[in-house]
Formats: structure tokens, sequence, C-alpha cells
């Protein structure tokens, strides 16, 4: 039994990626009037003929639903436990809708629009988790190379070794070999943290913080998704509040926290729709947008409908430019110490080297015993230890 409960999600985890398409021949199926049952039955052979089997495996489920007779001519109904919990109120908008067609076609489309999203925003995520590790690698290898020098270094050429800035490369040296895992493992633990806060923190102290790196990308991607799903929503027939009130439904505490926030203030002034969406769930430059096309719209829902449909490749760049800046801030310390460090061991074994020379080294150690003759001369402690036998 838990093995056939694996087997079913499993196949649905691999049909998810290809709803779209499904929503499409699903939009298709009603534009021809196509009976239900035959088109389950048709599309199920034809999955099994091209060698689909995660689409035949979703799709019998479907036909098992429709085939309960519960609700069986609603689409919510037949999709339930097969579509991921983020297209929930977007298919609870196609069963309100009078052209289904249309609905479905829409929701197709939003399902595409989000999915390029998450697909940006996980090609970048990926770049941090391999620079990280590489990047504390390449520091502790070129801070051996440093640390090994200093110890065949004698004592009279150390000063001079050290000075400028290849002493703070010894001190960056000095640290990763001491303190390098548990800082690499604390950034980690911190990133981490961030990223379990992003759908969960709410609250004031999360508005100040918005425009940060990591938290400007998850408000950029959120505002991307919530554009598509009102776009498809609104553009079926929906009023705003009870789009908004909608989505709120299935989404992250974060989303649900500042869809209250606007729908509070379109209570309070139900016209004034830019300000109520001016208060942190969009960035100011999408938020700009809005204005300029608010300025030529008849209504703040062909703002939406736009900012979803014909606007959406603005919002990938917005979402892509927060990626770049996100990643920048999450590995440019450790990038700007590699540099650093590898421009430091070609200064260094050439400043060692010219140190080594023979006259240059013989005048280093009598500067070096003058010192330390110095010393013993101005410091009466060391005085008296010499004078004892």
């Amino acid at each position: 039994m838990i093995f056939k409960r694996w087997t079913k999600w499993w196949w649905v985890i691999l049909f998810r990626p290809q709803r779209a398409e499904f929503y499409r021949d699903l939009a298709d199926m009603f534009r021809r009037n196509e009976p239900m049952m035959g088109f389950f039955e048709g599309e199920i052979g034809n999955a099994v003929r091209t060698g689909q089997r995660a689409r035949a495996a979703a799709l019998r489920m479907m036909l098992a639903r429709f085939q309960s007779g519960h609700q069986a001519g609603r689409v919510g109904h037949l999709l339930e436990g097969v579509m991921p919990s983020s297209d929930r109120m977007m298919i609870v908008g196609v069963d309100h809708a009078d052209d289904k067609v249309r609905a479905l076609q829409s929701l197709a489309d939003a399902v595409d629009a989000q999915r390029t999203m998450r697909t940006t925003v996980l090609s970048y995520a990926l770049f941090p988790l391999v620079m990280i590790p590489l990047s504390y690698l390449l520091i502790r290898i070129l801070s051996d190379v440093i640390l090994s020098i200093d110890r065949s270094a004698p004592d009279c050429v150390k000063d001079e070794l050290w000075s400028g800035s290849n002493g703070w490369a010894k001190q960056v040296a000095i640290l990763m070999d001491q303190f390098g895992l548990p800082m690499v493992a604390l950034l980690g633990a911190l990133l981490a943290l961030a990223l379990a806060s992003l759908p969960r923190w709410k609250g004031r102290a999360r508005l100040w913080i918005e425009s940060w790196p990591v938290y400007g990308l998850y408000r950029d991607f959120q505002s991307g998704l919530l554009f598509s799903s009102l776009a498809m929503l609104l553009s079926n027939g929906s009023t705003l509040k009870a789009a908004l009130e909608d989505i709120a439904l299935g989404s992250s505490t974060w989303m649900r926290w500042h869809l209250t926030r606007v729908l509070r203030s379109l209570d309070d002034n139900p016209t004034n729709t830019i300000e109520a969406f001016s208060r942190g769930v969009l960035s100011p430059y999408m938020l700009a947008r809005a204005a300029t096309l608010q300025r030529t719209s008849a209504n703040f829902a062909e703002v939406l409908i736009e900012l979803g449909t014909r606007e959406s490749e603005r919002v990938l760049k917005g979402v892509r430019r927060a990626a770049v800046i996100a990643n920048v801030a999450v590995v440019g310390v450790l990038l700007t110490v590699c540099t650093f460090m590898g421009l430091s061991t070609l200064t260094v074994p050439g400043r060692f080297s010219a140190l080594m020379e023979p006259s240059t080294l013989m005048s280093l150690k009598q500067a070096h015993e003058a010192r330390n003759a110095s010393k013993r001369t101005t410091n009466p402690a060391t005085r008296l230890d010499e004078d004892r036998p």
C-alpha cells in the first residue's frame, strides 16, 4: 500500500512540469465540446502509445475522480491531488468562469510564466551553491601557500616581507587556517536561516529589509507569481478584491500578510489602488511601471492583467536583476577574498625571492641583529638575565 502510494506521488511529480500543455488540451476539449469521458480515455491511450507514463498515470487519477460521480463536472475536483497547490486558486477561477476555454488558456499561460520565473531563480541560486564551497577551498589552498612561505622565511626578513598588503594577506591566511570552516558553516547557517524566514517572517521589521538582496529577490519573484495569477483570475471575470482574497487563501504567511494589508487599504480607500499596492508587496520599479500603465487604463485590474501577460518579460527582467544582486551579495565577499589572496600568492613569492638575495639578506640580518642588540641594551630585565652565570 505504501509502495503504491509512493509510486502515485512519483508520477504526479513527474507530470506537473507538463501541466501547461494539459491545460491547453483540456481547453481544446471544451472548445470541441468533446465528452469528458471520451477525452480522458482517448488521452490515456495516446499517452500509452507515446510512452508518456507520468501523463497516463495522472490522467487515470483524473478519470477515477470523474467516474466517482461526486462533483464530476467541476474542473477543480478532477485536478485535486494532481496539480500543485500554487494552481489551486486559479483552477477555482476556471470553475467560476463562463468561458472555460479562455480561462484554461489563461491558466496555461500563467503556469508557463511562473515556470520561467522559477527556472530563472533556480538557475541563479545554483551559482552561490557552487561558488561558496569552491571559494572556500581556493582560499584555503592560497592561505596554505602564504603560511608555508612564512614558515620558511628567516626572522630577519619577516618584517619586510609582511609589510603592506602582504601583511593583510597573512592575517587572512591565519584567520582561514584557524577559523575557516566555522566561518563557512556560520555563513551557511545564516543563509539557511534567511531562506527559511522568506515565506514566514512578517511585520514592520520585514518591511525595513525588504529591499535587501535575498529578500528583494523573493519579493520580486513572488510579485511576478502574483501578477500572473491575478491576470488569469481578472481576465476571466473575477473582481480585484475577490481575486486577492482567493490568492491569499492558498499563499504563504508572507504573501497572505501583504495581501491582507492591500485589502485593508482598499477597504479604506477603494479608488487609490496604487497606494494599496505600494505597501511593500511590489518593488519600487514595478510600482512605477504600474503607475505608468494606470495613466492610460480604465481601471487597475487592466494594469494587473497587462503586468501579468504582455509585461511578463519586463517582470522577468526585474527578477533577473534582483537575482544578480542577491548573487553578488552572497558570494561577492568570498570572490573578493579569492582575488586578493590569488594576487598575494603572486606578490609574496616575488617579494620573498628579492629579500633572499645574498646582499639584501646580509643587510637585513645586520639590521635585525642591531635591533635585537638595542632591545637588550634598553631592557633592564634582559641585561640581568644575560649577566647571570
